[in-house]
């Protein structure tokens, strides 16, 4: 690949990463207090069960994508991991943190990308096969955003049915 089209690539995954953290960071800060640690169901995550679940999900996917395979070898069992692992934060504070450094290493691995790498293939956890590394660099961003919409999704139970559009930059 060449240097213009890799910086492309790496830019366009870095802005849409980005922007993702943003949209799950804006989702959680217009969550009310009350509301934040609160679930439709006792199987339903809390609106901080899910910003840490996307958090987490950055660091397992960099990993992957760096080529350290998951070791967790089915989804039920990963979820079973994840629940219970996320149950133990409760603030705003701690999930936005983890977060953030989470994003800011995958951003740095980004960065760090060479056109070889990017152009070799990973395996996928639970024996789903292997992508390229170059498909993989969109999965944190995307995996993020439904999480985000998850979110959303919990305002509109309790009956919030604003949208929440951020301010105008």
């Amino acid at each position: 690949m060449e240097e213009g089209n890799l910086r492309l690539l790496i830019d366009t995954n870095r802005v849409e990463f980005t922007g993702a953290r943003d949209v799950m960071a804006h989702a959680l800060a217009t969550t009310p207090d009350d509301r934040i640690n609160w679930s439709p169901s006792p199987t339903a995550r809390t609106p901080v069960q899910q910003v840490a679940h996307a958090a987490a999900a950055v660091a397992h996917l960099t990993a992957t994508l760096d080529g350290r395979r998951f070791a967790v070898p089915t989804p039920a069992e990963a979820d079973l991991e994840f629940r219970a692992w996320e149950r133990q934060f409760t603030t705003r504070d701690e999930v936005l943190s983890l977060l953030a450094r989470n994003g800011d290493a995958f951003l740095a691995w980004l960065d760090a990308l060479t056109p070889d790498r990017l152009e070799s293939s990973v395996a996928l956890p639970f024996d789903l096969g292997r992508v390229p590394v170059r498909v993989g660099i969109a999965f944190p961003a995307l995996h993020t955003r439904v999480h985000a919409a998850q979110i959303d999704y919990i305002q509109t139970i309790y009956g919030d049915h604003d949208w929440h559009l951020p301010p105008a930059h």
